[in-house]
């Protein structure tokens, strides 16, 4: 399944995120939170592609790549609301304090703080003669 669309939410005061039951049904049960420090957003991924992301980095035998990535992945599954709790240092890391987009990116979902997503998206429209168009 392909995670689409955007949708408008907050974090709240404990760091809690309400994620789309539409993205909850293709996460399944367990999923996988991770923060790149080269990216302005934290990633989700559902267990299946966290698979093939993890044996990429496991089969590498980089122990340094490892290290920064398997440190910075947290295990998670909602709560009875549909929230999970995002660790504090990834929304600090990723500028993410209140009101945030929950975007589904192909194989994965991403949190992005509403203010730098509206800016990205309008730095991205700008330059849209480098995508492909879809529709011909």
């Amino acid at each position: 399944m392909t995670f689409t669309d955007a949708y408008k939410h907050t974090v709240d005061s404990k760091k809690r995120l309400f994620i789309p039951a539409k993205f909850r049904q293709i996460l399944g049960t367990t999923f996988y939170v991770y923060y790149d420090e080269n990216q302005s957003c934290i990633a989700i991924f559902g267990e299946e592609e966290w698979e093939k992301k993890s044996k990429m980095v496991s089969d590498s035998g980089d122990p340094d790549w490892q290290r920064f990535v398997f440190s910075s992945v947290v295990t998670c599954e909602a709560d009875k609301q549909g929230r999970i709790t995002l660790r504090s240092s990834f929304c600090e890391d990723a500028g993410i304090k209140k009101d945030v987009i929950v975007a589904g990116v192909g194989t994965r979902i991403e949190i992005w703080d509403a203010e730098k997503y509206a800016e990205y998206m309008t730095q991205l429209r700008a330059s849209h003669k480098r995508f492909p168009n879809l529709i011909n």
